[in-house]
């Protein structure tokens, strides 16, 4: 495995075990915040083993999604079908969690965290071999 895409795979474990200590401290908006940046981390980890670079200087998060959802789970079959959306299904609570003025809730916040522990676990199984 990449050096880099080892230091994205930690920074993924770092997020999820956040989320799931936010979850657990009924910090629902923050929890589903990081479940979303664990995802992200280590669906980047897994496109820079794949042989995909980011587009620029940085990974942009929709070229993110666009790639592995795209490259990774519908060509390459990377994960199982169940892991299919989670990357937009975890952005779309983290917008609503980050920007709208209402609070998630703990049934969001636990289905977040429940869906990047799943991810990033299967994931890192993947990666690591």
């Amino acid at each position: 495995m990449q050096a880099e895409s080892r230091l994205f795979l930690a920074k993924a474990r770092e997020s999820l075990a956040s989320a799931e200590a936010d979850l657990e401290a009924g910090r629902f908006n923050s929890a589903a915040n990081r479940a979303y940046y664990s995802v992200f981390q280590a669906a980047v980890a897994a496109l820079i083993e794949q042989g995909v670079g980011p587009r620029g200087a940085s990974w942009d998060h929709k070229f993110v999604i666009s790639e592995f959802s795209g490259k990774l789970m519908r060509r390459r079959k990377l994960m199982a079908a169940q892991f299919v959306g989670v990357l937009d299904s975890l952005l779309t609570a983290r917008l609503r969690a980050d920007y709208r003025a209402n609070s998630i809730g703990m049934k969001t916040a636990r289905r977040s965290t429940k869906e990047a522990r799943g991810f990033v676990t299967e994931l890192t199984r993947i990666l690591e071999g």
